[in-house]
């Protein structure tokens, strides 16, 4: 089963392409080293130019959790000077993790 830990960036104004910028960074990063890292989205807010929110897929909850204490938690360190405040994290099981595309 994939894991999902969604969380909900919130940066003060004006801050958030430098923040998404950082994070982008740091999750391209996990991408190649952490341990069951499967993948990441990133969905910047038209409606909010100061909200951002992080999908990254996860082989298994250990491999999750892990990265909440290790790498997840560097990145908000990283970026807490630029963020109103900590942000929401949400924790999801995924049933279908197969993307397709469109036919032309």
């Amino acid at each position: 089963m994939v894991l999902a830990r969604v969380s909900f960036w919130h940066f003060k104004p004006g801050k958030r392409e430098i923040g998404f910028a950082e994070l982008d960074r740091i999750l391209k990063t996990l991408s190649q080293v952490a341990e069951g890292h499967r993948g990441y989205v990133s969905l910047l807010s038209y409606e909010d130019p100061n909200a951002l929110t992080v999908l990254t897929l996860w082989q298994d909850l250990e491999t999750m959790m892990k990265s909440e204490k290790g790498e997840f938690a560097q990145a908000i360190k990283k970026v807490l000077d630029l963020l109103e405040g900590p942000p929401k994290i949400e924790n999801y099981r995924v049933f279908s993790t197969e993307l397709f595309q469109c036919p032309k």
